[in-house]
């Protein structure tokens, strides 16, 4: 098999990145991705890898020990992240799925409930994941991590939100707030009016972009906030996306 490069700085020709190899042993629970050419490894993590953790692994701290998981640890567990490699770029891209935000009044309550749709990997039969929608709240709050190690060093990334509105959806004519809190301190923030965006369509609404660097290693944290007290509903949540960008 040939070399798989460990940064993922490589133009779109050469192998995926080092994590790959790591992260397809942990979907797979064996030792067979070892056995793969290049080509075929690399059409599998583009197409992207679903990962299960539970709440004493959390997020792995690197790609050793996210493939020491052991066939049948995470049965019945939801996906917690989504990995892929960027198909043009080569650099790794990272989704905190809705199973491990935290989000205010729910879900598992009367204020939220989880529903689940397909997502696309390279091979799951069950490629469903968890979607938590909003049925009636008037303070919002979701907020959740990423630790960089996930992500490729010297690349810019855009932070985003996966958002579907339901045809039903009300109380939105107030701006959502947005926030990005890097490593180094530095903070970024926006505002949406989810209201204007197409219904029944999943969307990625931008948080902010940030470069790795070595001031910006370690946990970044993430935040969608809406608490004017008005009600609100009809609002559904995949996840928070970590996808590299050319700037």
């Amino acid at each position: 098999m040939e070399v798989v490069s460990a940064a993922g700085d490589a133009p779109n020709s050469s192998p995926p990145p080092l994590i790959s190899l790591a992260l397809l042993r942990r979907e797979t629970g064996n030792d067979e991705i070892f056995d793969l050419d290049v080509n075929e490894l690399s059409r599998r993590v583009r197409a992207g890898v679903l990962l299960k953790y539970n709440k004493e692994q959390g997020e792995a701290k690197n790609g050793e020990d996210q493939g020491k998981a052991k066939v049948g640890e995470d049965q019945g567990l939801s996906y917690t992240h989504k990995y892929w490699v960027h198909e043009k770029l080569n650099k790794n891209c990272w989704m905190v799925l809705a199973k491990v935000l935290t989000i205010t009044w729910g879900p598992e309550s009367h204020y939220w409930t989880w529903t689940e749709e397909k997502e696309s990997c390279y091979h799951r039969e069950e490629n469903k994941v968890p979607i938590a929608e909003l049925k009636r709240v008037c303070w919002l709050e979701i907020t959740g991590k990423c630790t960089t190690i996930m992500l490729s060093p010297s690349t810019t990334y855009e932070v985003a939100v996966f958002v579907k509105m339901r045809s039903r959806s009300n109380g939105w004519e107030v701006p959502v707030n947005l926030s990005l809190t890097l490593p180094d301190g530095n903070k970024q923030g926006r505002m949406e009016r989810l209201d204007r965006l197409e219904k029944e369509k999943w969307l990625k609404i931008s948080i902010g972009k940030f470069v790795t660097t070595p001031q910006t290693v370690g946990e970044i944290s993430f935040s969608l906030t809406q608490t004017d007290g008005r009600w609100k509903s009809g609002l559904c949540v995949k996840g928070v996306v970590f996808e590299s960008t050319t700037g």
